[in-house]
């Protein structure tokens, strides 16, 4: 099977869930003796190499006009103020213009030149934010799927937040004109059909990891508590650490050790001062040190507010340590509580030192949440099963496409 992903955050580089699962995916295929190609259009100051091959997969990195090398040496703050300088001098609108048409260009002729049977696309794609007016994706020259990740405007809606109309425009358009839809989540399914006001079904395709080759037993390092993601609010950072400071006094031990990107000045002033010492941050590490991380830590904790179905959460499990997951979104599709996990509320501080406690408390019920969670990963959520569960889908688009093209040249309804 010949299939494009278009995908704007492949690996490396600063790549999210979308990036990581098209990587993995993408990767596992080509293993499989599939043919798979990548190809998207950038955000300013991405970096990696515009064209590259990963373990068989064939990728392309489209620049914006304006990304400029001041983009890659920017921090950050500076970014995001260049970004909005150029958003609104409209200078960035004309770019977009012009930027998505040259996308959409390369992608008919890498479709027509390699023969690519289906193409796989993301709700969430920066160029609609970047427009002020609606941006219609054409015919690309084959089967278009859209796989639900969680959008702009979906995650704007379930953080109570105000949703752009001409983002929203976009977005809805695109999965209108799709010829199939797919989730990550049933939640995110639901959630986005509601939103969208879409009534073709929609194929579930849960977010799926490599497992990690990590050499057992492993020495678990007592009252090692791990938390890891962006350090967003949107990701529980912020009630975890106040429902840390009561953690830390009963158990004066125990320490939290924090990896991701973020703003960690503001997040130390979450820490009451005589439990700072028990609080680290280590910023962004490589998959396999994060995964050594996990399988030496007797717990994870994620009391996310928003996910569509979370890497984080897995990948703990995965490693053989014991997660305290979110109650919210997909956290129930993931976590059976008291089972293979345990489910909090984010909102409810107490809950989450309540939980941290319970299983600094008990090895017992740590080991067996660890020992259920592990199981879990690897018979639902391995990226070779999952592999399979695409492939079977993407023939289904496939045909459909077929004997739908084939019905419009007779003219039958």
């Amino acid at each position: 099977m010949k299939v494009l992903y278009i995908c704007e955050e492949y690996p490396p580089g600063k790549n999210g869930g979308i990036g990581t699962m098209v990587q993995l995916l993408a990767r596992e295929m080509a293993r499989q003796g599939h043919s798979v190609f990548v190809m998207g259009l950038y955000p300013h100051g991405y970096g990696s190499a515009g064209y590259e091959e990963d373990g068989g997969v064939r990728i392309w990195r489209l620049r914006y006009l304006t990304d400029l090398p001041i983009f890659r040496r920017a921090g950050p703050r500076l970014q995001k103020r260049m970004l909005q300088i150029l958003k609104y001098s409209m200078i960035l609108q004309l770019d977009t213009w012009f930027s998505v048409r040259k996308l959409f260009r390369r992608i008919r002729r890498l479709v027509e030149d390699e023969h690519i049977e289906l193409i796989e696309m993301p709700d969430w794609n920066t160029f609609f934010q970047n427009s002020f007016l609606r941006i219609r994706v054409p015919f690309l020259g084959a089967p278009l799927m859209i796989k639900f990740h969680g959008s702009y405007s979906y995650f704007r809606r379930e953080m109570g937040q105000s949703v752009r109309r001409y983002v929203f425009a976009s977005e809805r358009a695109l999965l209108h004109r799709a010829e199939a839809l797919s989730a990550v989540s049933r939640y995110t399914a639901a959630r986005t059909a509601a939103l969208f006001g879409l009534n073709t079904p929609i194929e579930i395709l849960y977010n799926s990891i490599k497992l990690p080759d990590l050499q057992y037993p492993v020495l678990k390092v007592s009252g090692k508590v791990i938390f890891t993601g962006s350090l967003i609010f949107k990701k529980g950072i912020y009630s975890l650490l106040r429902a840390w400071n009561d953690v830390a006094r009963e158990f004066p031990d125990a320490f939290l050790d924090v990896y991701g990107k973020g703003d960690v000045e503001s997040l130390r002033r979450l820490v009451d001062p005589d439990v700072t010492a028990s609080v680290r941050f280590h910023g962004h590490v490589s998959r396999e040190v994060l995964f050594s991380e996990l399988a030496t830590a007797v717990m994870a904790v994620f009391p996310s507010y928003a996910e569509c179905f979370a890497f984080a959460p897995m990948e703990a499990m995965a490693a053989g340590c014991a997660v305290i997951n979110s109650d919210r979104t997909s956290g129930p599709e993931l976590i059976t509580d008291g089972v293979n996990g345990l489910l909090v509320d984010p909102d409810k501080t107490d809950q989450i030192s309540q939980a941290i406690a319970r299983l600094l408390n008990d090895p017992k019920l740590r080991d067996t949440l660890a020992m259920a969670g592990k199981s879990t990963i690897e018979s639902k959520f391995d990226i070779r099963q999952s592999v399979s569960e695409h492939i079977c889908f993407y023939n289904k688009v496939i045909l459909e496409f077929a004997a739908s093209q084939t019905r419009r040249y007779l003219n039958i309804p």
